[in-house]
């Protein structure tokens, strides 16, 4: 132990004084530039690192250790330069061109980095990159397999010589971009390159004009739409996974969902809108990290989750989830391509159902005041009272342990004489969808008196090519009141002449009614700061003869729009979601239960059908 410890001390004293410029090691030796230029066989690699701008990093007084190739043709070196003026031309900084981050920084390295026989190392490149350093000798070795020798100690570092050019492993949007066939892809993030101030990293010299002025300003390549997928796949510290459409899907999916973003003639340049909203949609859903994974504790075996998952999102399982991915599911039989910070699977197929991701159920909470507006008078002056309130259901006769809290908007006229009525327009509905509308309403909370239910008319009013509301009509309710209804007095409701568009809330529970099924709407909303979809809720008696069985008071909780692709399914599916205590669930298909029953081991079938809480 002794002898390794002297062994140890002696070669360490013996690198120290041979780096130590102090003491006369590599002070008196040329730079690495100045070797390369010098170095027999190393002429091409010379002329790429001039070509590209890169001579003064290989100059300068920072320790690096460089991998030159040698021998590059001059077809690999005029490749090289013709990358750098591209990338020059589209506007990229130098640290940023691919000719300097794929090719030379992948030669590069911080540092001196000396090698030995026991040298088995992982080595971080100037691009980031992680290589196997391992070493055979005090000259010799490999990175990454590739072999070097000729250990040169420059001023400025270590030069090895390579006989290759050491192979580039790109990381997730690097393959993109270098790969035929994805470019509308490809073309779609560029679009959101752009260069921001890293405050961090800058030198502030004081403040101007309220304005903080940088002596020395430093700005980072940065994507807001690939940030707002959360997906950061151009970094090598994650690591993702990304089902990347080819050409031919996305212009499929171009052609199918563009019918989903129509805005009308009073939209500013509505056709971009309207092109880059359905871009959005096709790559949504599409990006995966492992460390949602691990977050939520799945095993990606059983169902993946995409990066716009988020957990409390038990009313519908399927958004963002896709379940059994390898065997069967959305990965099965694509191509796997390993990258640095991940994978891509390329998709020939179109394997993400817009089910999960766009086209999925809309929530708009009635009590919300961005959605509704208070009716006025001539004068202005609000003709409603509206108030937040909740309304709690509990687990035990003691009321004492609440079960769940539903917050509601009430609603009661100003003058007692007067219809309630209550404006909403809802957000970011889509065109050319059908969809099914649900209105969950809050019961009466009377204590110690007789509750009342409501009994009320949900009118609509769609946006018209003009930017204009056209004139509000009623919905006719799907399961209009008969003699056979169970509601109380209906003989009241079936004696008026419009009593098919009546509906009545319940008076006792939460309740979810169906308002209208397979509804299409003209133009899309999304995107827009107002919506192009108005619902009107308007409480329809009592009079003075009905004061005892209804009320005017509106208890409103959320508008529920699910949507489907055809109108024959949104018809087959109106009443087979169900609602329980307000609560909205999918009735899903056989197969869809088949498969829940694998994840979760669960052998029944029917007692999955057995309850809508069971299936979800």
């Amino acid at each position: 132990l002794c002898m390794v410890c002297m062994l140890s001390v002696s070669c360490t004293d013996t690198w120290s004084d041979h780096y130590d410029v102090t003491q006369g090691g590599m002070a008196d030796q040329p730079t690495l530039l100045e070797n390369i230029k010098t170095i027999s066989g190393l002429e091409n690699f010379y002329k790429v690192i001039e070509a590209i701008g890169q001579a003064d990093l290989l100059d300068s007084p920072q320790q690096l250790t460089v991998w030159a190739p040698k021998g590059m043709t001059d077809a690999q070196v005029d490749s090289v330069i013709a990358v750098y003026q591209s990338d020059k031309a589209a506007g990229l900084k130098s640290e940023d061109n691919r000719a300097v981050t794929q090719f030379l920084q992948n030669h590069v390295a911080l540092y001196a980095r000396p090698v030995s026989s026991l040298t088995n190392d992982t080595v971080t490149m100037m691009n980031k990159k992680y290589m196997h350093l391992l070493g055979t000798s005090s000259k010799t070795g490999t990175l990454d397999g590739n072999a070097f020798d000729d250990a040169v100690l420059c001023n400025n570092g270590i030069l090895y010589t390579t006989n290759h050019i050491q192979t580039f492993f790109p990381n997730v949007r690097e393959y993109l971009e270098q790969t035929t066939g994805m470019d509308s892809l490809v073309s779609l993030i560029k679009r959101f390159d752009e260069y921001e101030l890293d405050e961090s990293a800058s030198v502030a010299g004081g403040v101007k004009d309220g304005k903080t002025v940088y002596l020395d300003s430093v700005t980072v390549l940065s994507n807001d739409l690939l940030s707002g997928y959360d997906a950061f796949i151009q970094r090598e510290d994650s690591v993702y996974t990304l089902v990347a459409p080819t050409n031919e899907v996305w212009a499929s999916l171009y052609n199918t969902y563009r019918k989903y973003y129509v805005y009308d003639k009073s939209v500013n340049k509505a056709d971009s809108l309207s092109d880059i909203m359905t871009k959005y949609q096709i790559i949504r859903g599409r990006f995966f990290n492992t460390s949602m994974e691990n977050k939520y504790n799945r095993n990606p075996n059983d169902s993946l989750v995409n990066t716009g998952y988020y957990e409390r999102q038990s009313h519908n399982p399927r958004h963002n989830v896709y379940y059994r991915p390898y065997a069967g599911g959305i990965l099965d039989g694509l191509q796997r391509v390993e990258c640095s910070n991940g994978c891509v699977y390329v998709d020939n197929k179109g394997v993400i159902n817009p089910l999960t991701t766009f086209l999925n159920r809309l929530d708009v909470p009635a009590y919300a005041s961005q959605y509704y507006e208070i009716p006025q008078d001539n004068s202005n002056k609000d003709e409603m009272n509206v108030s937040a309130r909740q309304y709690n259901v509990y687990t035990d006769t003691t009321n004492t342990q609440i079960h769940r809290t539903y917050n509601f908007l009430q609603v009661t006229a100003v003058t007692s004489s007067k219809q309630t009525e209550m404006d909403y327009t809802l957000p970011s509905t889509l065109a050319g969808v059908y969809y099914n509308i649900y209105l969950v309403t809050a019961p009466d909370p009377a204590v110690n008196a007789t509750k009342l239910p409501c009994w009320f008319t949900v009118k609509h009013a769609e946006m018209r090519e003009n930017g204009t509301f056209a004139s509000a009509k009623n919905y006719d309710n799907p399961h209009p009141v008969t003699a056979d209804s169970d509601v109380d007095n209906a003989d009241v409701i079936l004696a008026q002449s419009n009593n098919g568009c009546c509906y009545v809330s319940n008076a006792e529970a939460v309740d979810t009614i169906l308002i209208q099924k397979a509804v299409k709407f003209p133009y899309t909303g999304v995107g827009l700061d107002n919506g192009t979809v108005k619902l009107i809720v308007n409480s329809f008696g009592p009079g003075s003869s009905r004061e005892k069985l209804y009320t005017r008071t509106l208890r409103l909780c959320e508008f529920i729009l699910v949507p489907f692709e055809t109108e024959e399914e949104a018809n087959a599916n109106a009443d087979r979601i169900q609602g329980q205590d307000g609560q909205l669930h999918y009735w899903f298909d056989d197969d869809y239960l088949e498969e829940f029953a694998k994840n979760k081991n669960i052998e029944e079938i029917e007692e999955i059908n057995a309850t809508t809480n069971n299936a979800e």
